[in-house]
């Protein structure tokens, strides 16, 4: 009978072991978890280098994201031969921010080289990286990505002898490392060794709105709530002062002290989501010319307050409407719906690749936040025995517990 129980959790993607990472609720393990390196034994300084370097020379930077010119990545070499593992942030997240650089100290602690890369929703990115600026197609995307990664090897190899190459991607990035490995199987100027798919997304549009609906709901509807609730916790956070001390390091402790809902957790994870989409909308409109939100060349120290105040906290669903829908219409085909535009932002676009590929792993929760049903059937479907589904840890909340790790330090050095 346990022999038949075992086999069964096996077919259904869920894993059976004793697993004791401490956040069970899938909203405070997205909120607290993905911020804290819970390894033992990781270098705290590795020799990490920012570079930066112009990849399209024909493109002219607007004055105000002058800052920005030069596409940006961030690299720390090991003094011997060794593996290179290219690590893709999040959405929107740049090559230095804190969680790419956990990865990176991770991996250089295991002995790797390592090459952070900002995500293609990332300003940098969007403006010195993507040949069309308009985020979401993922084989775009991942074309771009795959030519800066085309010129990142080439300055590497002249700096360090690299003994292979791998890809790990979270969130965003890990939808990214399919599509870069795919775009690599036809190209094979990198013939990754393995990659790491860690809390992906299948369907981008999808996943996108469950995001837009946490922030609506939370705040029903109204986004003068939200700004009622931050000033209830500031007058609550101020008054406590030094009592955290105690239960700083309980979350659930926190909350209960601050008066946090689950309602509340929601409406946090999509503010920080509605904060992406309005630089998305604001800087795809304007890159583009689309004068949807402004109507002109900006000054290079001109006051935002006007063009922030007409985008009025626009979600990824604007951003479809007014925004990418009507640039494929222009530049693919006229009467394109969004419900074809979504097929761009799936996964099931490279679905025979996925199947088929040994040297792929994708790791994802029980109780993934932005994922669906219909998206965990593609996982189960498509990747097989080479999915691994932890029973908790939100949206990236476990990503840097001990046992994930191993378990990811594992698979990219033996593949099991």
């Amino acid at each position: 009978m346990k022999k038949i129980i075992i086999i069964m959790l096996m077919l259904l993607g869920i894993n059976s072991f004793s697993y004791d990472f401490p956040l069970k609720d899938p909203y405070i393990a997205t909120v607290f978890g993905s911020s804290t390196l819970m390894t033992q034994g990781v270098i705290e300084k590795i020799p990490l280098k920012l570079y930066r370097t112009e990849l399209i020379s024909t493109r002219e930077i607007p004055e105000n994201l002058e800052y920005q010119k030069g596409y940006k990545f961030s690299v720390a070499l090991q003094k011997k031969k060794a593996p290179l593992v290219f690590i893709l942030s999040g959405t929107s997240s740049s090559s230095t921010s804190l969680k790419t650089q956990y990865f990176q100290r991770i991996f250089y602690t295991a002995g790797y080289h390592v090459v952070g890369i900002s995500s293609i929703t990332n300003t940098n990115s969007l403006v010195a990286l993507s040949y069309e600026k308009i985020p979401g197609n993922l084989m775009n995307d991942g074309m771009d990505i795959y030519r800066g990664l085309q010129y990142i090897k080439n300055l590497v190899e002249k700096k360090a002898q690299v003994e292979d190459y791998s890809i790990m991607g979270y969130s965003l990035g890990g939808t990214h490392s399919a599509i870069v490995s795919f775009i690599d199987s036809k190209e094979k100027v990198f013939n990754f060794n393995k990659v790491f798919m860690l809390n992906p997304a299948v369907n981008l549009y999808e996943s996108a709105t469950i995001l837009d609906n946490m922030f609506v709901e939370g705040t029903d509807n109204n986004v003068d709530n939200f700004f009622i609730k931050v000033n209830s916790l500031m007058g609550l956070l101020s008054s406590y002062r030094d009592g955290f001390k105690d239960i700083s390091g309980n979350p659930y402790e926190v909350l209960k002290a601050l008066n946090v809902t689950e309602k509340d957790l929601k409406m946090g994870i999509g503010f920080v989501f509605r904060l992406n989409s309005i630089d998305i909308n604001f800087l795809t409109d304007y890159v583009n010319d689309m004068k949807v939100y402004s109507d002109g060349k900006i000054e290079k120290y001109e006051n935002m307050g006007k063009y922030f105040e007409k985008i009025n906290f626009a979600n990824f669903q604007d951003y479809i409407d007014r925004i990418a829908l009507p640039y494929y219409q222009q530049h693919y085909k006229k009467n394109l719906t969004k419900k074809e535009l979504s097929k761009f932002t799936d996964l099931k676009m490279i679905e025979d690749y996925l199947k088929t590929a040994k040297n792929i792993r994708c790791v994802t929760n029980k109780d993934e936040i932005i994922l669906t049903k219909k998206h965990f059937d593609f996982l189960k479907k498509t990747f097989g025995k080479n999915l691994y589904i932890y029973p908790y840890g939100g949206h990236c909340g476990n990503m840097f517990y001990q046992e994930n790790v191993d378990y990811m330090l594992k698979f990219m050095k033996e593949g099991r």
